[in-house]
């Protein structure tokens, strides 16, 4: 399992916008990549840092690769990143 981590902090007033988006679009786009396996989505309740934390899971770099390289993701991604400050994203796999 690889997964894509992306940490990222809301524009104030652009909670709602978000919100449409990511049930509307975000979301379904992750679920129909391929090597998909689950998705996760965390608010930051206590401490600093960023609001919102997304573990999706594929089955190998490959599909990570796949889902981020299409002009569907450049185009939905651009968009998403209109809402959002402080993005950060990683490639990780467990070492155990």
């Amino acid at each position: 399992m690889v997964q894509y981590l992306v940490t990222y902090s809301i524009q104030t007033g652009k909670e709602r916008q978000h919100e449409e988006w990511w049930q509307k679009v975000g979301k379904g786009f992750w679920q129909k990549q391929g090597g998909f396996s689950s998705l996760r989505r965390y608010s930051t309740l206590l401490g600093a840092g960023p609001d919102i934390v997304l573990e999706i899971d594929f089955a190998s770099g490959k599909d990570v690769i796949a889902a981020l390289e299409g002009q569907e993701a450049r185009d939905i991604l651009e968009e998403f990143e209109h809402l959002l400050e402080h993005l950060s994203t990683k490639i990780i796999i467990s070492m155990e």
